[in-house]
C-alpha cells in the first residue's frame, strides 16, 4: 500500500453514531461554541428530518444549517419529505427538479482510489448527499483553509476547485447523508478499503 494511502487511512474520521461523542474534534464544527443550546436541541431532536430514519453526518455545520432552515424551511421540508416518501433505490438515474429551489441528481458509480485531491465548493447551491447503498469517503475542509484555487469559480456550473493542506475524511455508508454549505469545500466518491458500487442521491438546495 502506498504511503499516500496509509496517510489517508490515518486521517479518516469515522462518522457513524459510535463517534458522536467525539464531535468536538471535527474541523467542520470549529464554530461549535457559537451553536446555541436551542439550536443543538432542535438539531438533535431531528424533527426537521420529517420522519426520515437516517444518519446525519456529525460534520454538518449546525449553526449554518439552523440559520438557513429558519430562513427557508420549505426547501428543507421538501427534501426530507421526498426522501421519506420515495424509494430512493428505484429512482431513475439522472437529474430532476422539485421546484425552482431544489434539484436532484441520482447517481450510480464505482468509488475511486485517492489521488491528488481537489475539493469543490459552491456558491448558489447547498449539497445534501444521501448515500442509498454502498460506502465511500467524504473529504471535508473549510473554504478559509484553501491554499490554492485550482479552478476559479464558474458561475454557469456553480463550482470552484481548491487545494488544502489537510483534509478530514468521514466514512459515509447506506442511509447516511452529509450537508455541504458554501463554506464547506469537499470531495466524495473516494473508496474506503476496496472499490465498490455506490448509489447516491444529491439534492441541490438553493442558498438565496
Amino acid at each position: 500500500m502506498s504511503t499516500e494511502n496509509n496517510l489517508l487511512r490515518v486521517r479518516i474520521v469515522f462518522s457513524f453514531l459510535i463517534v458522536l461523542s467525539s464531535l468536538t474534534l471535527l474541523p467542520a464544527q470549529n464554530n461549535r461554541d457559537k451553536v446555541s443550546k436551542k439550536q443543538k436541541e432542535w438539531f438533535y431532536g431531528k424533527s426537521w428530518m420529517e420522519g426520515v430514519n437516517a444518519i446525519c453526518d456529525p460534520g454538518i455545520d449546525i449553526n449554518t444549517f439552523a440559520k438557513h432552515y429558519r430562513k427557508h424551511p420549505q426547501r428543507w421540508q421538501k427534501v426530507f419529505k421526498f426522501i421519506h416518501d420515495n424509494d430512493l433505490s428505484s429512482l431513475p438515474l439522472g437529474q430532476q427538479t422539485l421546484g425552482d429551489d431544489v434539484k436532484i441528481n441520482v447517481q450510480e458509480y464505482t468509488t475511486r482510489v485517492p489521488g491528488k485531491e481537489q475539493l469543490e465548493g459552491h456558491k448558489k447551491y447547498i449539497d445534501l448527499q444521501y448515500v442509498v447503498s454502498g460506502r465511500e469517503l467524504h473529504g471535508y475542509a473549510k473554504l478559509q483553509d484553501a491554499t490554492e484555487t485550482v479552478n476559479p469559480y464558474s458561475e454557469e456550473k456553480d463550482i470552484a476547485l481548491f487545494k488544502v493542506p489537510f483534509i478530514t475524511y468521514h466514512v459515509v455508508g447506506a442511509n447516511h447523508f452529509t450537508i455541504f454549505f458554501p463554506d464547506d469545500i469537499h470531495l466524495t466518491n473516494i473508496q474506503y478499503g476496496e472499490k465498490e458500487p455506490v448509489r447516491k442521491v444529491v439534492f441541490k438546495i438553493q442558498v438565496e
